[in-house]
């Protein structure tokens, strides 16, 4: 999946409500750019598959600690500073929250990604998520790994571990888009993500079933486990 910006998401009131009626726009106002390759490998024209939607989480007692309740991380979203850079953006935004890359530039950090010497003029291009691990390794971090779609219980598991995730998502009308998953609340079914999109709002917090497939986008892909 190439990460880049595309499309214009429309009004929340055409979007599916989430419990707290906190839908926040992913990558509004967007609109000539796209920062994630669609899909990772083969046929660019080939149609992502469509992610089963789970019922909202609902944890019974005894069920996993990491599963309960609700987490929020104290994490900083960066404001992607290139069109297609949404990639960069939210990787090196997870790096600076676990302690690294606190001096790093999104254009060094794209060097870094594109093995280009450091303080290269990095090219305006889009990015995928094994990008991001190649960046993460030259700061020294634990590159994690790269799945499909999480369960919210997952997804509870790594922000209870101190891991951010990084989301790719497909948009219904092409291209794609990186945002960070920072918290939860099981109890509400819903998650909060950080869009680097400069117009987009900054951070939202959206119902699970909406967050995995909607008639904007879907969730597509995962990296985490970085911390």
């Amino acid at each position: 999946m190439i990460l880049r910006n595309h499309g214009t998401v429309r009004s929340a009131a055409n979007l599916p409500a989430t419990p707290s009626r906190r839908w926040k726009s992913v990558c509004a106002g967007v609109t000539a750019a796209l920062c994630l390759a669609v899909p990772l490998a083969g046929n660019a024209s080939a149609a992502p598959a469509r992610p089963s939607v789970a019922a909202p989480l609902k944890v019974a007692p005894g069920g996993p600690p990491a599963a309960y309740g609700a987490r929020q991380l104290a994490f900083t979203e960066l404001t992607q500073v290139q069109n297609q850079w949404c990639w960069a953006a939210t990787g090196l935004s997870v790096a600076r929250y676990l302690g690294r890359g606190l001096n790093t530039s999104q254009n060094t950090f794209c060097d870094y990604a594109r093995g280009l010497p450091t303080n290269y003029q990095c090219p305006n291009q889009p990015g995928e998520l094994s990008d991001v691990q190649r960046a993460w390794s030259r700061l020294g971090m634990r590159t994690g790994r790269v799945t499909g779609t999480l369960g919210i219980d997952t997804v509870a598991s790594s922000i209870d571990a101190n891991s951010p995730i990084v989301v790719g998502i497909y948009w219904t009308a092409g291209g794609g888009h990186a945002n960070v998953l920072y918290g939860y609340d099981s109890d509400n079914g819903t998650l909060m993500y950080a869009d680097p999109w400069p117009s987009s709002q900054r951070y939202g917090e959206m119902d699970y079933n909406s967050y995995v497939a909607n008639y904007e986008f879907q969730w597509a892909e995962s990296l985490y486990g970085e911390a």
